[in-house]
């Protein structure tokens, strides 16, 4: 058979067109693609008295240094949780505000970026307009209905609690007494605590669920606190967060995270 110039010609262009359309095809299009795949962030969140994690509320338990102490009450506000990323760079998860409770440990947060990260961040409270607002059902002031971060029998235009623990503690120098009730209703501005973990390294990956562990240890805001002075047990109102100790209190805020 014989085959001409003509011919090898047009299959020539036959074969680049093929060639062109079948590598057009395999190329994915990512114009409508996200430039960014992300994960999804929650926080675990875990009830301690020291060392131990807590089953159920009114337990009595011990310190490490023999101390007992049981909680009746533990809850707090958290807001504006942020990741570190390897170069230090922050990235914003949610500016949202929750309450932990003890009945709940897992808090799902939001999506965020795929990468490595070295840190987490968070605020202990509600910022301040947030907290001069009126509990509704609206998204943003839905949370505020909580009796028991109220300073009274209702809800107060200048402010909520934002820490509110309450149980038994043994007040006594050796250790052996049978413990008393304490109270601590902390808020106002003032007390919107950032709370910085320290680095511990993990890898937010796409569509995968990443967690953080981390413990509420209650027995760390009475650092420092004379004990056996019963004026030191009791911060009930507004007025109270401005009694000396209490900056104390404040201050222990911080210390009662870690991770598990």
């Amino acid at each position: 058979m014989i085959i001409t110039f003509k011919k090898i010609s047009i299959l020539f262009i036959i074969g680049l067109i093929v060639f062109s359309c079948k590598k057009k095809e395999d190329e994915p299009n990512n114009s409508n693609e996200p430039t960014v795949t992300e994960g999804t962030f929650i926080l675990h969140l875990h009830t301690h008295i020291d060392s131990t994690e807590i089953d159920a509320y009114d337990t009595i338990y011990s310190l490490s240094n023999g101390r007992k102490m049981s909680l009746h009450l533990a809850q707090m506000y958290f807001s504006d949780v942020q990741l570190v990323k390897i170069d230090g760079a922050i990235v914003d998860i949610t500016t949202n505000s929750f309450l932990k409770v003890f009945e709940n440990e897992q808090y799902l947060i939001g999506n965020v970026p795929v990468g490595n990260y070295k840190g987490v961040r968070f605020k202990v409270g509600l910022n301040s307009t947030k907290n001069a607002l009126n509990p509704t059902s609206s998204s943003e002031s839905e949370i505020l209905n909580n009796s028991e971060m109220w300073f009274g029998s209702s809800a107060q235009p200048d402010g909520y609690v934002f820490l509110n623990v309450q149980g038994t503690i043994d007040t006594t120098s050796s250790m052996n007494g049978t413990p008393v009730n304490f109270e601590y209703r902390i808020g106002t501005n003032s007390s919107y605590t950032q709370i910085t973990m320290p680095d511990q390294y993990f890898t937010v990956l796409k569509g995968i669920y990443a967690y953080k562990h981390v413990i509420v240890d209650y027995s760390k805001i009475f650092e420092g606190v004379t004990l056996n002075d019963p004026n030191n047990l009791t911060v009930h109102s507004l007025v109270d967060n401005s009694l000396p100790f209490v900056e104390t209190l404040k201050n222990n805020i911080p210390l009662m995270f870690r991770y598990e």
